[in-house]
């Protein structure tokens, strides 16, 4: 009797132990499984319920070949870059090129990046040049559950975000907060969980995922309209466009843009040199480091393609205080970055920084879209002519 109660104890006071270890046998098998079912049903080659860049991945892969510019970058990029207009003035100059705007809504660094290696290992057999605009130092993701972050973390750029975060000089805690938001969307991606909850609202709910985001209802005309303009989208052809610049752009914060140009012009009056480019002297290691492992997969596909492309970096007419693009400027001043076009000088490009051109901080209305284009035009059939580094 006294030995049976003690083996009765003895398996009470082991109850939680066996519960806690089946939980991680449990857990263990979920994740391989998963990992599995991943490799033999591996995420879509084009993005699913992406918007306008599922649009844009299916039509460019579909048409690789009869590119010769690639446009790549975030926001800035899909609403400020005309790709037909660009065009038409190359041909004036002489020059018949073809070139498309894969500018993504919302992409930080490591976005970017991670098109582009799908972008390089399609093998565009006539792209000559890539022309990137990105903030290089935003390379976390900010929605860790969208669709749009999920996709991107496989696991190299999961591994790719760990390293640039643990290599940063933060408190661990902040360490810690990155970490755990690229883990999110990793988990989500790797357990499937995104596409599970696209089957149910689609199939089970009859839910369109396809037209619900940032370019508000797409209809079919504005889906023909994307395509037609080369993956160029104006803010003003926005269904929601009053909406959107009453939110982004209202007295409060034109005053504000008008103030931070005054004292980036003050700055720039106070320079040695009145061309120099504006940043920071903060350490933007992380961000060099992006910009060096983009250089180094162009010079791989360089050496291994038949076909040889020129990164071209570009600063888009933005402020400092808006769009912070100090570790490109320092990557050039180091020498990693061979050509760049800068447009954020309003002591030169006055026009591109009207508040008429413009319909937030970061980004040019229609108006201001044709004129930077112009501009970016111009600034490239110089280059061709005579190649300079800056």
């Amino acid at each position: 009797m006294i030995q049976s109660s003690y083996f009765k104890n003895i398996s009470v006071s082991f109850k939680p132990l066996v519960i806690f270890s089946l939980s991680l046998i449990f857990m263990f098998f979920l994740i391989l499984s998963t990992g599995l079912l991943n490799t033999v049903f591996p995420y879509s080659d084009t993005p699913q319920n992406h918007d306008e860049t599922s649009l844009k991945w299916k039509y460019f892969t579909e048409h690789k070949d009869d590119y010769d510019i690639l446009f790549l970058g975030g926001s800035v990029t899909h609403f400020g870059v005309i790709p037909k207009l660009f065009d038409e003035f190359m041909l004036k100059e002489g020059s018949n090129i073809k070139s498309f705007n894969f500018g993504i809504q919302g992409a930080n660094a490591s976005q970017v990046d991670f098109y582009l290696q799908k972008i390089l290992t399609r093998k565009p057999a006539n792209l000559k040049w890539i022309f990137i605009d990105c903030p290089f130092d935003l390379y976390i993701v900010e929605f860790p559950r969208s669709l749009t972050d999920i996709y991107w973390h496989t696991p190299q750029k999961t591994i790719e975000s760990f390293q640039l975060t643990l290599e940063t000089n933060e408190s661990w805690k902040t360490k810690a907060k990155k970490i755990y938001v690229n883990f999110q969307s990793f988990v989500y991606r790797w357990l499937g969980i995104a596409r599970v909850s696209n089957w149910w609202n689609e199939k089970i709910l009859s839910l369109s995922l396809t037209k619900a985001d940032s370019l508000g209802s797409l209809s079919a005309t504005s889906e023909d309209k994307l395509i037609e303009e080369s993956g160029y989208y104006a803010i003003d052809w926005r269904e929601d466009f009053d909406n959107w610049k009453k939110r982004f752009f209202n007295i409060e914060k034109s005053n504000k843009y008008q103030k931070d140009l005054q004292e980036e012009l003050a700055k720039i009056q106070n320079l040695s040199q009145k061309n120099m480019l504006l940043a920071d002297q903060n350490s933007h290691f992380q961000g060099i480091k992006i910009v060096k492992n983009i250089l180094s997969r162009i010079e791989h596909q360089n050496e291994h393609g038949s076909q040889k492309i020129e990164p071209i970096f570009v600063i888009p007419p933005t402020l400092e205080a808006n769009y912070n693009n100090s570790a490109m400027i320092q990557a050039y001043n180091l020498g990693y970055i061979s050509t760049l076009f800068a447009f954020n000088k309003p002591n030169i490009y006055t026009n591109l920084f009207q508040l008429d051109r413009r319909v937030d901080a970061a980004h040019l209305n229609h108006q201001g879209s044709k004129e930077y284009t112009l501009s970016l035009a111009k600034e490239f059939s110089q280059h061709l002519k005579n190649p300079t580094k800056f």
